[in-house]
């Protein structure tokens, strides 16, 4: 393995970058010890997280996520953008329609249209859900549903939080401003906080209109990243849940913008660039 080398891409969604690699081309060695190697961003190709994609019969491929840190994510919303870029990129004739089967469903996203590197996609991120069982959120206390400013204790304070699953679990802050805020830090004590067993994405909101709002994130196993496509959606979502925005919002991230739709049927839609860098070989 180590001779040949496994061939791979690199690609990103407003900075979130990732490594993209054919699930046949890494033989037996497991995926999250690749994901450490790999995006290591001093000794290896560097990157948030590596995306695997292989055969699967009823859909365009299969997509697994692995963080940084190695463990598996159960989605990305810029990743799978990044993932059906280098699907359609491979081929000579694009389809307008990628599905990817992802390890919490099946996942639908819609080429629009090609501006210079970037391939703009809409893609179906998924129902959320605001079972605490689901995220799994779980404070001595059973919280009521939907958990929203639910009073979350954390080092000397206490911060209000909306919590929900949004194909990984988020736990989502409204504030004023980010520049007062030491959010990298409070998010490194959330994503390990007690009453997230599988740790959790923390999102930071700013509402700036009711159609716009802006973001920072720190990730699970990512630590902070400079765009997150699930913990955009689920910005939108409690930005609307508190009153403050409708159901469609543009989200200013570190490098860029994306949009996000939460349908009158539940359904959440992100869209966005996906930037192929590179592509290369990596050798063990």
């Amino acid at each position: 393995m180590s001779s040949t080398g496994i061939p791979f891409a690199k690609a990103h969604g407003l900075g979130n970058d990732f490594l993209l690699v054919e699930q046949g081309s890494i033989g037996s060695r497991a995926p999250g010890e690749l994901a450490v190697c790999m995006c290591d961003r001093h000794s290896g190709a560097g990157a948030d997280g590596l995306v695997v994609l292989g055969p699967s019969s009823t859909t365009d491929a299969s997509f697994r996520i692995y963080n940084a840190d190695g463990s598996e994510a159960g989605l990305s919303g810029n990743a799978l953008r990044c993932a059906a870029a280098w699907l359609l990129s491979r081929s000579t004739n694009p389809a307008e329609r990628v599905a990817l089967d992802t390890r919490v469903g099946m996942r639908m996203l819609f080429f629009l249209k090609k501006l210079e590197s970037a391939w703009m996609l809409r893609a179906e991120i998924g129902h959320p859900s605001f079972a605490a069982a689901d995220v799994p959120f779980c404070p001595p206390k059973p919280a009521r549903e939907p958990v929203v400013s639910y009073p979350l204790p954390v080092g000397d304070v206490t911060v209000s939080a909306t919590i929900l699953f949004m194909g990984n679990p988020q736990c989502i802050l409204l504030v004023e401003d980010f520049e007062s805020l030491d959010w990298m830090g409070l998010g490194a004590d959330l994503e390990r906080h007690a009453y997230f067993p599988d740790r959790a994405n923390i999102g930071f909101v700013k509402v700036i209109s009711t159609g716009h709002i802006e973001a920072r994130f720190w990730e699970r196993g990512a630590g902070h990243t400079l765009a997150s496509g699930t913990g955009s959606c689920a910005c939108a979502v409690a930005a609307h849940l508190s009153g403050k925005t409708g159901r469609r919002v543009r989200v200013a991230l570190e490098r860029g913008e994306l949009e996000v739709n939460w349908r009158d049927d539940g359904m959440v839609e992100l869209t966005g660039p996906a930037v192929i860098t590179f592509e290369g070989t990596f050798f063990l």
